[in-house]
């Protein structure tokens, strides 16, 4: 928890199922809807502004408000609801009481930098039933000429050389340059998420706010396997956090369906606190003495949530005697303060957005280079943090190292790229926000190979005959190196640099074991 082009494009998208996928333009909506439908391919979105997180596989329709009913008059107080309990077979949900280090302080958002962390690979065999879900889309197997079915929605390959060979599973008909089989990990597994962590502690990482899609969360009672995935991979982030020293947060992500209601979102949360325990979890992340929370979404023109909404969901947050007193952080549009851009223009989203304790525009794919980048410095970054002073508000404005999504929409290669430029690109705007003096900066995203925004380790040597982002020869681990070196910057510890420093820290060199 994405995204621009050379023309960006505007997705409308909503996570409704991880088996398919549905990409509409907001013009396009009713066609793509009915493309996905009848269980067909939508056409690729027209050129536009673009909106955040990776596409997962859904489809965004206008969510009604709740229905507002007058309170009834009842003869005596109503006991509250059972909690939704425990399945037997989800043990990892029970409260983490493991090995566990404090090297990152869990008590402040103040100087850190923290990474949005999605977990949302399948492999067949990893003990779920969704196969390639997120590296592919369409049939699984080879076809007739021994070619892998289906096509790849990824843009970069990750470098799998550190992960057990337990965790990685074949793809068919997918070859390496050196006529090795093409592997791939699933999150489902532990062991990717720990290798991840320690890399995190390994280059100075502090830790990761987890993508959590309410739409994905409906199914706690049912069995649903999705539902299952993004559980576990909550229990895999909690434990890796413990084990490396890192801290943890939650971003709910609100991109949903036709469906979608506030009391979702809030059941949910009732759940992380009641059967997760989360606001317990010690390496759970904290500021001025309340969890942390990043509720992102609201007041997109393409998630059809009311101010009302908001209104409810936000009061909630931070004012219900038993699962309030949140932190709470609006993830939003750029043009939040003006309600120009992607946010919604009705004069009341002004008061929501200014209801928040803190603001993280999203700001991916907003420019491509250094001239777009200034302007939105000036147009943004300058004038959000000039009136958040004033309001004693938090701040935390997303980077990212570049961007591509070709394969998920299959255009011609290098349609989409936002290029990396050595990482340039990507230290250039940690420079900026730490010359306006900006504490805590959110990396979108640790993960996130679909949309070519990934920071963990990837190669450069991808399967034959087929399309990908590379590291251009650097290193793997180079924009782990980086954004280790820019949290440094951040915190004072090295000085300010406009370019990239000629001495990257070397992993893990100077850091606990």
């Amino acid at each position: 928890m994405n995204h621009a082009i050379a023309t960006p494009i505007r997705l409308v998208v909503a996570r409704i199922s991880r088996t398919g996928m549905a990409v509409c333009s907001i013009g396009a909506a009713a066609c793509c809807w009915a493309a996905v439908a009848a269980g067909q391919t939508p056409p690729l979105p027209a050129p536009g502004p673009l909106s955040p997180m990776t596409i997962a596989p859904f489809i965004i329709a206008p969510v009604l408000p709740s229905p507002v009913l007058p309170s009834p008059v009842l003869p005596a107080p109503v006991p509250p609801p059972p909690a939704i309990p425990q399945p037997d077979d989800q043990p990892w949900l029970r409260p983490y009481t493991g090995p566990s280090r404090a090297d990152i302080d869990a008590t402040t958002l103040d100087g850190k930098v923290l990474c949005g962390y999605q977990g949302w690979f399948n492999t067949p065999g990893d003990g779920t039933p969704l196969g390639f879900r997120h590296w592919r889309e369409g049939a699984a197997g080879v076809d007739k000429s021994g070619k892998p079915a289906g096509h790849f929605r990824v843009d970069m390959w990750p470098d799998t050389s550190e992960y057990a060979a337990a965790d990685l599973q074949e793809v068919p008909g997918c070859i390496m340059p050196d006529g090795s089989p093409a592997r791939l990990y699933s999150g489902f597994h532990i062991g990717p998420t720990l290798v991840h962590f320690r890399w995190m502690r390994e280059h100075g990482i502090d830790g990761v706010f987890l993508s959590r899609f309410i739409g994905e969360t409906r199914g706690r009672t049912t069995g649903d396997p999705v539902t299952r995935h993004v559980n576990k991979v909550l229990a895999n982030v909690r434990e890796a956090a413990h084990r490396e020293g890192r801290t943890w947060a939650m971003m709910l992500d609100l991109s949903m369906g036709p469906d979608a209601t506030s009391q979702m979102v809030i059941d949910d949360w009732k759940f992380l606190c009641d059967e997760v325990k989360l606001r317990d979890d010690s390496r759970y992340l904290h500021h001025n003495g309340k969890p942390v929370v990043l509720l992102w979404g609201l007041g997109f023109k393409d998630r059809p949530w009311t101010p009302e909404q908001a209104k409810e969901l936000i009061s909630f947050f931070q004012n219900d005697p038993k699962y309030g007193g949140v932190h709470l952080i609006g993830g939003v549009d750029p043009s939040w303060r003006t309600l120009k851009g992607d946010s919604r223009t009705d004069p009341a989203w002004a008061e929501v957005y200014r209801m928040f304790d803190a603001i993280s525009p999203w700001n991916t794919g907003r420019y491509r280079d250094a001239a777009s980048m200034d302007a939105h410095r000036h147009a943004v970054w300058e004038p959000d943090l000039a009136e958040l002073e004033t309001s004693k508000k938090g701040y935390m404005p997303t980077v990212f190292p570049g961007f591509s999504w070709d394969n998920m929409h299959r255009v011609k290669p290098g349609t989409s790229l936002i290029p990396r430029r050595g990482g340039e690109f990507y230290w250039r705007q940690f420079a900026i926000l730490k010359a306006l003096n900006v504490r805590t900066v959110f990396v979108g995203m640790f993960d996130e190979v679909d949309e070519g925004t990934a920071v963990y380790k990837v190669a450069d040597q991808t399967p034959a005959g087929e399309y990908f982002v590379t590291n251009e020869g650097l290193p793997p681990d180079y924009y782990l190196r980086l954004t280790g070196a820019a949290t440094r910057m951040m915190r004072g510890e090295i000085p300010l640099s406009r370019t990239i420093p000629a001495t990257l820290p070397t992993p893990a060199a100077d850091l606990p074991k």
